[in-house]
């Protein structure tokens, strides 16, 4: 079975018109579902009396698919600090929010990039040490974690 990846750079799905739930015509082929599992991000699909797999990927999942997160020291596990220098163009956590390594706290523009920046552990946000058009230098202090409460 032929296997096709779409990177979808929007958040929304390009115009498919539906005949039913089954049948479907994009770009002026007719196409049908034979399953799949869209949570997972694939469909099966037969056209032109092929079989094929049709995988998507939105640009921000692409990304966090080839972030590899920091391993840290214990005594940095609750800092977050700049991996290199640049320019905080935004931030998008607040004090006393929950962060994870899953979270980006900041957008930070380095080397004409913008990268997001992740916390290394999960925690409580103490304190923010930056505010967007910060210039930061490598190792500057961005953020403070306070240890998650987990009283139930």
């Amino acid at each position: 079975m032929q296997e096709i990846t779409v990177t979808i750079e929007e958040a929304f799905l390009p115009p498919i018109t539906w005949e039913d739930c089954w049948e479907a015509t994009y770009k002026g082929q007719r196409f049908f579902i034979l399953g799949g599992q869209p949570e997972a991000g694939y469909i099966d699909i037969l056209i032109n009396g092929k079989r094929a797999r049709v995988r998507w990927h939105l640009a921000v999942e692409r990304y966090l698919e080839r972030v590899v997160l920091p391993k840290r020291r214990s005594s940095s596990a609750l800092e977050l600090r700049a991996p290199m220098p640049g320019l905080i163009r935004e931030v998008r956590l607040r004090v006393g929010d929950l962060a994870t390594p899953t979270t980006p706290a900041f957008v930070m523009e380095a080397m004409k990039m913008e990268n997001l920046l992740f916390p290394p552990s999960e925690g409580i946000v103490e304190a923010i040490f930056v505010s967007p058009g910060t210039p930061v230098e490598k190792g500057a202090l961005l953020l403070r974690l306070a240890p998650p409460s987990h009283a139930d």
